[in-house]
């Protein structure tokens, strides 16, 4: 199976934050640690560490951080000439990460907003039958709709984070097969809902499986025949929450797609490769190692998902 993310790359600049900046103030925060970033090259790092075949379709700018996030990401293993490269600035994110590890982010999100519809048969023009699509919210709602319904006409399985999210992205639940989210993501799409409920909510509405990630309670899943699965959250202390969500995607998509694992194993799976993420600052610096996952998916999960 290969693996197709259609997202985007951008240069993360993470600083640590006694406080979080407040209309009107200054803070002081620490010096910035640069690292690769944006969701859709967090999500295909893991894929790839996991020993996924991972094709990372992402735009980045003509300047020094488009060459130098394509030089980092080619030492990881994503093929360069999967990159679209615009004449214009890199995105860049500023992640202010708090004393406890929660985060705020704010993105510049030019490169990945300037994907159109009518580019997504040429940048997917290789996707084919067995194969599975991930994206992520970064892209426009149009252009991810239509990459989606390519995908689906292809028989192609499909997994959307929709991180960033827009409202609107509800319009094409029918095209998802499995849906990953997080319990405030969840409570935007169907407000007011306890975690189980939502599941149910989004199961009714189109989608196929649908992942909810719960932080320290662990994560929760939605099978199609309607059956509920649980993970229980390892007991780490974290120190910097950025990447947890990627980390546990990418996991989850190499354990259940990749290596065929059940979905109660896979959210395991997911959900330690998180912890381990936690415990770690940065971005990329934080995901777990290709022998980390190796142990968590287990010796075979790299030879199936490589095949």
């Amino acid at each position: 199976m290969r693996f197709w993310v259609l997202g985007n790359a951008g240069v993360d600049e993470t600083m640590a934050a006694a406080q979080w900046p407040q209309p009107g103030h200054t803070i002081i925060v620490g010096a910035p640690e640069r690292d690769i970033g944006g969701k859709g090259a967090n999500q295909a790092l893991v894929l790839r560490r996991a020993g996924c075949a991972v094709h990372l379709v992402a735009p980045i700018g003509a300047d020094a951080e488009g060459a130098w996030i394509s030089q980092e990401l080619k030492g990881e293993g994503l093929e360069p000439t999967d990159f679209i490269v615009l004449p214009r600035a890199t995105d860049r994110s500023l992640i202010f990460v708090a004393p406890d590890g929660e985060n705020a982010i704010a993105s510049v999100v030019g490169c990945a907003a300037s994907i159109q519809p009518a580019d997504v048969d040429a940048l997917l023009c290789r996707i084919e039958r067995g194969d599975a699509l991930l994206m992520q919210g970064n892209l426009r709602h149009d252009t991810t709709e239509a990459a989606l319904a390519l995908a689906k006409a292809r028989g192609v399985r499909t997994v959307f984070n929709p991180s960033p999210v827009d409202i609107a992205f509800r319009t094409f639940w029918p095209l998802v097969d499995i849906l990953v989210l997080n319990r405030e993501e969840a409570g935007l799409f169907v407000p007011d809902a306890e975690p189980e409920a939502a599941l149910r909510q989004l199961r009714r509405d189109g989608v196929g499986i649908i992942v909810l990630t719960l932080g320290r309670e662990g994560a929760i899943a939605l099978d199609r025949e309607g059956r509920l699965h649980r993970a229980s959250a390892e007991p780490v202390i974290a120190v910097d929450t950025t990447g947890a969500g990627d980390s546990f995607t990418g996991a989850f998509i190499a354990a259940f797609l990749g290596a065929q694992r059940d979905l109660g194993t896979s959210l395991r799976a997911a959900t330690k490769a998180a912890s381990i993420t936690v415990t770690r600052r940065g971005t990329r610096s934080a995901f777990p190692t290709e022998s980390e996952l190796d142990d968590i998916l287990g010796a075979s999960a790299r030879i199936v998902a490589a095949d």
